[in-house]
This record gives C-alpha cells, sequence and structure tokens, in this order.
C-alpha cells in the first residue's frame, strides 16, 4: 500500500484529513443548495398542488436546520470520520424519505434526491461501499412506502434498478477517482524524492569539488613543505660530501644540526599524514590513562621548542586523563600554532583549570587572533586562512587536534584572548566510561 493509501486509511478509522474535509465543506455546500431548490420547488408549486403539509413543512424546516447546522458548525472537524459519515448518510436518508412521504409518498419525483444522497456517499467512500449504501436506500425507500400505502410494480421495476446502477456507476467513477489521487500523489512523492535525491546529488558534488579543490591546494602546499627540508638536507649533505673535510668542525655541527632540524619537520609532516588517514579510516586507537600533567606540559614545550616563551598554569591539577602521545601532540600543535602567529618572543599562556567531571586547556597567545566568522574554519583539513605571506604548514595542525581531542570525547574552540590574540581552549572528560580505551598500544609512561 502507497503512503497516500495508508494514511486515507488512517483518515477513515480516525480523524478527517485536510483533503477529506474539503470534500465534506463541499457536500455541505450542496446540501445547502440542494434544500433552496427544493424549498422554492416546493412552495412554487403551491397553486397545482394542494396547501402545503405541516409534514412536509417541518421536513423542510428540519433539512434547511440541519444543512445550516453542517455548513456553518462543521461539525466534520471535531468528530471521527466514521461516526461522522455514517451520522451525516443516516440523517440524510432519513430526511429524503420523510420528504418522499410527505410530498406524495410512491407519486412523489423527489425520490430522485436519492441519487444526490448518492454522489455525496461516492465522494466519501469506496465503490463496494457507495453499491451497498445504494442498495440500503432503496430497501429504505421501499420499506417506508410500503407502509405508508404500498409501492407499485412500476416502482420496483424502474426506481430500485436505476438506484442500484447510479449507486454502481457512481461507485466506480468514485474509485476511479481515487485510483488517479493515489497515482497523482505517488507521482509526486516519487517526484519529491527524485528532487531530494538530486539535490544530496548536487550537495555531494559540491562538497568534493571543495574537498578536491582543498586536496590541491594541500597538493601544493605540502610539496611546498616537502621541498623546503629536503633542499635543506641535500644541500648539507653536498656541501658536506664535497667541502667536509676542509670545514670548521664547528660549522660542521651547525650544517649538521639544521638537517637535523629540517629532517625531523619532514617527519613531522609525514607523521601528520599518517595520522590523518588514520583519522579518517577510523583506525585510530587511545590508551587512555591517568597522566601527570606537568609532564605532558614539559614535553610539549620540548618539542615545540618554545621553553623560553611558554608561561604555565597547572591550577594544581596533578593529572589528565589522555592517551599521553596524543595528548602530547595535541599540546604541540596548539603551542606551535601561537608561537607561529605571535609576535616574536611574545609570551605564551598555557592554563589547565580542572571542573567537576572535566580537564580545561587554554593555549593563549598575543598575535593578531582570528576573525570571529572565520575562527570555525581553523580546524577545517587543508585549511589555512590564506594570510600574507604564508605560514609554514601544511593546513593540518588544527584539524589533526581537534580530531584527538573529539577522540577523546572532548571539544575544542578559539575565542578572542583578552587584550588581543587567539584563545583556543579545548575540554577532555576525566570519568573512565566516558572515553575510549584501547589497549592495542604500550601503557603511556607518566615520567619524564
Amino acid at each position: 500500500m502507497s503512503r497516500s493509501g495508508a494514511s486515507g486509511a488512517g483518515a477513515l478509522r480516525g480523524s478527517l484529513s485536510p483533503e477529506e474535509c474539503r470534500t465534506e465543506r463541499s457536500i455541505a455546500l450542496v446540501r445547502m443548495a440542494v434544500v433552496a431548490v427544493v424549498a422554492v420547488v416546493y412552495l412554487s408549486s403551491t397553486g397545482i398542488r394542494p396547501a402545503v403539509r405541516p409534514l412536509a413543512l417541518s421536513v423542510l424546516v428540519l433539512a434547511a436546520v440541519y444543512a445550516f447546522w453542517s455548513l456553518l458548525a462543521r461539525p466534520y472537524e471535531a468528530m471521527s470520520a466514521n461516526r461522522f459519515r455514517a451520522a451525516t448518510l443516516l440523517v440524510d436518508a432519513t430526511l429524503i424519505t420523510l420528504w418522499c412521504v410527505a410530498t406524495g409518498g410512491t407519486d412523489s419525483e423527489y425520490w430522485t434526491l436519492y441519487l444526490i444522497a448518492l454522489i455525496a456517499v461516492a465522494m466519501r467512500f469506496s465503490l463496494m461501499e457507495t453499491l451497498f449504501s445504494a442498495l440500503g436506500l432503496a430497501v429504505l425507500y421501499v420499506i417506508v412506502l410500503s407502509i405508508n400505502g404500498g409501492v407499485s410494480r412500476a416502482v420496483l421495476m424502474s426506481r430500485l434498478p436505476l438506484l442500484a446502477i447510479a449507486g454502481f456507476a457512481l461507485g466506480v467513477m468514485a474509485q476511479q477517482r481515487r485510483t488517479h489521487q493515489v497515482q497523482r500523489e505517488l507521482l509526486a512523492e516519487i517526484a519529491e524524492d527524485r528532487s531530494r535525491a538530486l539535490a544530496e546529488e548536487q550537495a555531494l558534488v559540491a562538497r568534493l569539488r571543495e574537498v578536491d579543490l582543498a586536496k590541491s591546494e594541500f597538493v601544493a602546499v605540502a610539496s611546498h613543505e616537502f621541498r623546503t627540508p629536503l633542499a635543506s638536507i641535500l644541500g648539507v649533505l653536498s656541501t658536506l660530501r664535497t667541502h667536509g673535510d676542509g670545514l670548521d668542525p664547528a660549522l660542521r655541527e651547525e650544517l649538521l644540526a639544521g638537517a637535523e632540524t629540517q629532517a625531523q619537520r619532514l617527519a613531522r609532516l609525514v607523521d601528520d599524514l599518517l595520522t590523518v588517514a588514520r583519522i579518517e579510516d577510523g583506525a585510530l586507537r587511545l590508551d587512555v590513562q591517568a597522566i601527570e600533567a606537568d609532564w605532558l606540559i614539559s614535553q610539549a614545550i620540548q618539542v615545540s621548542r618554545t621553553a623560553d616563551r611558554v608561561q604555565a598554569d597547572l591550577g594544581g591539577v596533578q593529572t589528565i586523563r589522555c592517551d599521553a602521545d596524543q595528548m602530547v601532540r595535541v599540546l604541540t600543535n596548539l603551542i606551535d600554532n601561537a608561537r607561529k602567529y605571535s609576535p616574536p618572543d611574545g609570551p605564551i599562556f598555557v592554563t589547565v583549570t580542572e571542573g567537576p567531571s572535566a580537564i580545561s586547556v587554554s593555549i593563549r597567545d598575543e598575535g593578531p587572533g582570528i576573525p570571529k566568522e572565520r575562527r570555525a574554519e581553523v580546524f577545517d583539513r587543508f585549511k589555512r586562512l590564506g594570510e600574507k605571506p604564508q605560514k609554514p604548514g601544511a593546513g593540518l595542525g588544527l584539524y589533526i587536534t581537534r580530531s584527538l581531542v573529539e577522540a577523546h570525547g572532548g571539544t575544542i574552540r578559539v575565542d578572542e584572548a583578552p587584550g588581543g590574540g587567539a584563545d583556543f581552549t579545548f575540554t577532555i572528560p576525566q570519568t573512565e566510561g566516558e572515553q575510549p580505551v584501547s589497549t592495542d598500544r604500550p601503557a603511556a609512561t607518566t615520567t619524564v
């Protein structure tokens, strides 16, 4: 069953759907018009017929009141579908039958009002329900007229088959209308689904284009980042091969130290690329343990070589539950980012605070800061804010930082530091059940 068919079935069992309410309003308008026409026809024929009968006048008044009530009060909006439809069909049939009895019984020509009632039935029900309603109206008509003077053979041979045929024809037409309506709704749903799928495909294409553009930019940046340390290392090797024996020992040591620095820079870039691959493949594993906070900060300062610039305030925090290696990388990336964008020799402030169930770490610098509208971008993969001249880096550090913080079950944000600069703050929970734990690697040490 289609969704529209299911909704229609649900409407039959419960309240009327908006479309069915519109149908009931249309039926109420038709009922009002029929009562008005019947009243005009009947009252205008008093010169031909006997005087207005009290029963006919009473039935006419009741029908008018009922028509006004059903049109203005809209009872179909408050009653259940089954009860309302059964009640209105019964009232319509009763009023028509009483009207036929009041206006001549078997000789009354108003029996054709049953056909109008069948139209209302067909607008509401299915083929079989309409056909059964037609047969029920015919039986009611015969029973009432039999009680009030009998029914002639001519009436039985003409009116009853006509009611049955009309019921069948109207039911078929109603069934076809419903079938077409269901098909239209199904086609509308298909069109909506296709439109939604097309929109999703277009959004996916747009995202792929953005990723492709970002990767192209990354390739260009990474190529430059690889080329610079490689060129330095190759230059040192070439110099040592050619002039190594004649170089001053102090100069030789300086050249080797520079080559070592560039090799470490190259190793960090390769490590960043491998980390990104593990993050995107879902292969990142953490070994969460209680690690000394002082050890984590000192390791990050040592790796980033900012011992002369970092001012750390541990706030009395002794340990942090985390993966030691990955947390050192988070702190190193943030401290290195602060160093990169701070004035020469500008201080970098690291503050650790402990909450009820989480540890927050803030890394603040005195650099130019990050515009508010672009703060969310800095954590994107391969994203660089386009500063001129470009700072060293491949646009992966903060992406990796955010991914590692979120892997710990935490969050990270960047705000404007008091007095200017950027203030990166990340928070990680300290409850054992809230952090992912893995035993795939040796336990992290907690000593320097």
